[in-house]
């Protein structure tokens, strides 16, 4: 295995190839316990990485128990290896695990229950996806506040327009145009209360009770929570390694009932994953030919830390039928409660009227306070330290997976975002896992929340951005011993 085994172009960073590179050596024995390993100049050399990249793999192995490293002599394979296999790295994902099902009254509400677990001190929770608070920009949003209440006077506790504050409308679209996507002639935006506030008004606007919606499998939780409060129907179409599925979605477009699709194309919720530039067009032509409109919620898309950027739907020749809908909440405070939608004015307008009776307007000072810190270049120095801290924390929780879960685990590198998707060998079930790691102090996710026929129940979500690199490594491995502990019927 030399340089050609390592893809600099691929999702999981290099230390991590590197690092499995090696652990395969020992793991197959070509690497004996005792036995030590090549200086780290000899090993940058035969794999062609930096000498950094290099150190890092051999700290996780250290970290791991598969090397140990004595001072003045080297590094050594050590001399009780670790019990925990690696993952399977090759083949079809099994995005939706086993065939089993779980009956809906078996969640019970769980869309709030996350949150709470997510905002539990007693608990290190890896279950909702919020900016980290330790990376929040809280001392620079608390002066803006400040300066904004006394430069607005009494403006800043007045109605704002229903469909924004102009500065604010402004500096959305210069940051759009600044990363690429810029707003389009007869293309209009406008404020909204966060991303599911934008997928409730096109819900709304576009179906009726009875409805059929069209979502990804394994979907966002808000998504199909959204969609059972308002009586429309969830149509599962299935996701694999490379997003969503267009053959699988032509046959659901061919049945003739579907009203709308709603996606999450790019650092997909839960997955992590992007749909690829090639199967956007296909699914774009799909939906357009058949009518149906196309709800792009784009919610991640300041949040991507590695790999080249894919144009969202509304850059895509043939987009008229395209909804898109951002957010602040991830990228720059959950609390915030702004975002936006993208459309031809024309969709807008059928928009409009329900979210001018919905919430009138948004405030005024929040959406000031916004608009400087875009004008003023703050957003893009957070949003740069942001993304690394967030390659940071992924690249933690990927390797304390890749250590302490056990073999047939399968889970997704995402180049972007908060989320990884994990999936459990069939005979593990993610609701007794949460069971037992809520009596540790753990929380995630648990699978069956994500799918609107109760599948996925060894499946599990892991949200990557909330806690320290080293505390994740640590819930992580805790979570790896309960599963190992487990008794052979359940845990």
């Amino acid at each position: 295995m030399l340089a050609q085994d390592l893809n600099p172009a691929a999702p999981s960073p290099l230390y991590l190839q590197l690092q499995r590179v090696l652990r395969t050596l020992i793991q197959q024995g070509t690497w004996q316990p005792g036995m030590r390993l090549p200086a780290v100049p000899d090993l940058s050399e035969r794999y062609g990485v930096h000498r950094l990249t290099v150190l890092k793999a051999l700290a996780g192995l250290k970290r791991t128990g598969w090397v140990q490293t004595v001072k003045g002599l080297g590094t050594f394979v050590s001399e009780r290896l670790p019990q925990t296999p690696a993952f399977q790295d090759e083949g079809p994902f099994p995005f939706e695990g086993s065939a089993l099902r779980v009956r809906e009254d078996a969640l019970g509400p769980w869309l709030g229950e996350t949150l709470e677990r997510a905002q539990n001190r007693e608990l290190i929770s890896f279950s909702a996806g919020f900016p980290p608070s330790d990376l929040l920009p809280g001392e620079a949003l608390r002066r803006l506040y400040a300066r904004t209440m006394r430069d607005l006077g009494p403006e800043a506790w007045a109605y704002a327009a229903p469909a924004g504050h102009p500065p604010f409308l402004k500096a959305v679209t210069d940051w759009l145009a600044s990363e690429g996507e810029p707003l389009l002639p007869d293309w209009g935006l406008r404020a909204i209360p966060g991303a599911q506030s934008g997928l409730a008004l096109a819900v709304e606007a576009f179906t009726v009770p009875g409805d059929r919606v069209l979502v990804e499998s394994p979907c966002y939780v808000g998504t199909l929570a959204l969609l059972k409060a308002l009586g429309r129907e969830a149509v599962p179409v299935p996701v694999d390694r490379n997003g969503l599925n267009p053959e699988r979605l032509a046959s659901a477009l061919s049945k003739g009932d579907a009203k709308l699709i709603i996606l999450v194309a790019s650092f997909h919720n839960p997955t992590g994953m992007t749909l690829s530039l090639a199967r956007r067009e296909r699914v774009l032509a799909l939906t357009r030919a058949h009518g149906v409109p196309l709800v792009e919620d784009d919610t991640y898309a300041d949040l991507r830390f590695s790999g080249k950027p894919v144009p969202s739907f509304r850059m895509l020749e043939g987009a008229d039928h395209v909804i898109h809908v951002g957010s602040f909440s991830k990228s720059l405070a959950a609390g915030l409660r702004l975002g936006y939608v993208v459309a031809r004015e024309g969709l807008l307008d059928r928009m409009t009227p329900l979210q001018e009776v919905h919430s009138i307007a948004l405030p005024t000072l929040s959406q000031a306070v916004v608009a400087q810190f875009l004008d003023s270049g703050a957003f893009r120095r957070h949003v740069t330290r942001l993304r690394r801290a967030l390659r940071e924390r992924r690249d933690a929780m990927l390797e304390a997976l890749h250590a302490h879960f056990p073999q047939g685990t399968e889970v997704t590198e995402p180049k972007g975002g908060m989320h990884l998707w994990v999936v459990l060998p069939e005979d593990l079930s993610s609701l007794d896992l949460l069971r037992a790691a809520t009596r540790q102090g753990l929380g995630f996710a648990p699978g069956p929340l994500f799918f609107a026929d109760g599948r996925g129940t060894n499946c599990l979500r892991l949200n990557f951005s909330t806690h320290t690199p080293g505390a994740t490594r640590l819930a992580i491995a805790r979570l790896g011993s309960l599963i190992q502990a487990r008794p052979a019927a359940a845990l």
